[in-house]
């Protein structure tokens, strides 16, 4: 029993929860961790289909048209752009771009018509750090563009160093 309460009370030395305004995070020796969005992220993997996501590359006709999209955006930071992924569904591209002189983002693009721009409510920049890159930019941008399809935002994986 002795042992039991020593186990009980070097755990809770170590370990608790911080609350924040963006939701709690798991406290270890006084580093923080995103835990719950550790299990949203695995829970997305197993339930998510990505059968009809698209990842597009630098020859496909859409990323280039949501390239210059972005460049253009707010010139002249953004013309140095390098686009680290975009994946498309139906109507809608959600690109992960980096940038030289401007924090890191990720855009949703929608096709209107024959043209495809910027959903600019939809677009997170920023990093995320101590909370997990992918659930946190996901309920971000799901949040801004309810008519998205849920598989496009559950599909996107973070590829740039900036969300690692």
């Amino acid at each position: 029993m002795v042992l039991l309460m020593v186990l009980a009370a070097v755990i809770f030395e170590h370990l608790g929860w911080k609350r924040t305004e963006n939701g709690p995070l798991l406290v270890v020796d006084e580093k923080a961790f995103d835990a719950l969005g550790e299990l949203s992220e695995q829970w997305n993997t197993w339930s998510s289909s990505c059968d009809q996501v698209v990842q597009l590359g630098p020859e496909d006709s859409v990323f280039k048209v949501a390239e210059e999209n972005i460049k253009a955006y707010s010139p002249p930071q953004s013309r140095g752009a390098h686009v680290a992924s975009a994946v498309r569904l139906g109507d809608w591209v959600l690109v992960e771009v980096e940038f030289a002189a401007l924090l890191p983002a990720v855009v949703l693009l929608k096709r209107t018509d024959q043209t495809i721009s910027i959903v600019p409510e939809a677009v997170w920049s920023g990093y995320t750090s101590p909370w997990k890159a992918a659930p946190f930019i996901r309920a971000y941008i799901s949040s801004k563009a309810p008519g998205m399809p849920h598989e496009l935002i559950n599909c996107f994986k973070p590829q740039s160093v900036s969300f690692k």
